[in-house]
């Protein structure tokens, strides 16, 4: 239905009321005027594209098949996503909206699909069942010629092209900007950045972390399960993979790296991953025979990954209870972290040596002697007392150096 032809049928038939509100949009990177309208929500229907959703239709996916196609199923299918993603903010927003009505206008197209405002939408469909009595969303309303990327645009532009971006779980940041830019080529990724309120350097930044996210799927053998990986956690430990891997020498540490790394996220599950993941990375650089005890590991968890099944599940349930769990490979790596954990304490404490030597000359260039006929007798003494104990210090650690060197 032509925007014309939606809103006239809506007036006609009862279902759109006019508010004679105006209000901005921020639509390509400004703001627009635009009529406010209040729709009967029974004519409203979410957007299978919503990138808020796509890691949960990842998960749909692997566990039962395809989406329903358009209609009540696949909306009552949504809603239990939306509710999912976020349940307490979720109530939050549904009380709010009962005691007070709807504050925030939605943005829908002139077919009824929902661009902005899925959660108060859902709200106001909990809401319709628990009362009876028929909802209005306010809204914005777009034509619905828009082609797929300029619905795209419209989304980021709402959700993401303002100073308050929305929160997005950031995992599921990755996945839509995969789909959007590598995937359906909706966008260029310079076009996303813009739209999405990014600047050039964080766009970078995103799709390097999105091809590290998409390679340690497939080294566990679940491609593309975005849900495995939002289940884990792991956004704090991909970060500081990527971050560590501008470190490396030569493009051959960087795979062993990444490699190992993967292995060590698939094992591993506790305390602060971001933190463990930057010390792993810097272990691995830093000390050949780590690097070599954590290729070993990681041979062998490959070896388990090819055992199992061609047709295995891409499921959260799976990795957990077949691939992560594996106490003998698991303890080997925590040992050998432990031992290089040990060894690096050891090597600061000795490069603090040098260090100490290093200041306290730094200290001692800091002294003006051309100062010092200006000092007091007793600030002279003092200096003086200062300077037969730094000879004392000096000759026994020359001393020390001299055995050393024997």
């Amino acid at each position: 239905m032509d925007y014309r032809s939606f809103l006239d049928t809506g007036r006609a038939e009862g279902w759109i009321r006019d508010t004679n509100i105006m209000d901005n949009v921020f639509i390509n990177g400004s703001n627009q005027a635009c009529a406010k309208y209040d729709i009967r929500i029974d004519k409203l229907h979410y957007n299978p594209q919503n990138g808020r959703i796509a890691t949960f239709i990842s998960r749909y996916r692997a566990e039962h098949g395809e989406l329903p196609a358009a209609g009540e199923e696949l909306d009552d299918l949504i809603e239990k996503m939306i509710e999912a993603a976020s349940p307490q903010r979720l109530k939050t927003t549904r009380l709010d909206i009962k005691a007070k009505g709807q504050q925030e206008t939605a943005v829908v197209l002139s077919d009824g699909t929902v661009i902005d405002g899925n959660r108060r939408f859902t709200c106001l469909r909990q809401l319709l069942r628990e009362e009876g009595q028929p909802r209005f969303m306010r809204c914005f309303v777009f034509p619905d010629t828009f082609d797929r990327k300029a619905i795209k645009a419209l989304e980021l532009d709402i959700q993401m092209g303002r100073d308050e971006k929305e929160n997005y779980d950031e995992i599921t940041r990755l996945v839509d900007i995969d789909e959007c830019v590598n995937v359906d080529k909706l966008m260029t990724a310079e076009e996303y950045a813009r739209h999405a309120n990014l600047k050039p350097n964080e766009m970078k930044v995103k799709l390097a972390q999105v091809e590290i996210l998409k390679e340690y799927l497939a080294f566990l053998g679940m491609p593309c399960a975005f849900h495995v990986a939002q289940d884990q956690k792991i956004f704090g430990a991909l970060e500081s993979l990527t971050s560590r891997l501008k470190k490396c020498k030569d493009p051959d540490q960087a795979e062993d790296v990444k490699h190992c790394t993967y292995t060590y996220l698939a094992l591993q599950s506790q305390g602060d991953r971001a933190r463990d993941i930057r010390k792993y990375c810097d272990h691995l650089m830093e000390d050949e025979d780590f690097m070599e005890e954590q290729l070993d590991v990681t041979e062998r968890f490959l070896e388990k990954i090819e055992s199992l099944p061609a047709d295995a599940p891409s499921t959260t349930e799976f990795f957990r209870d077949r691939i992560a769990t594996d106490p003998e490979l698991k303890e080997e790596q925590n040992a050998s972290v432990a031992k290089a954990d040990l060894k690096k304490g050891n090597r600061e404490i000795k490069n603090g040596q040098v260090r100490a030597l290093a200041d306290a000359l730094s200290h001692i260039q800091k002294v003006d002697a051309a100062l010092i006929p200006k000092l007091t007798e007793e600030q002279r003494l003092s200096m003086r007392d200062y300077l037969d104990e730094l000879q004392a210090e000096m000759g026994r650690v020359t001393d020390a150096l001299d055995r050393a060197g024997e």
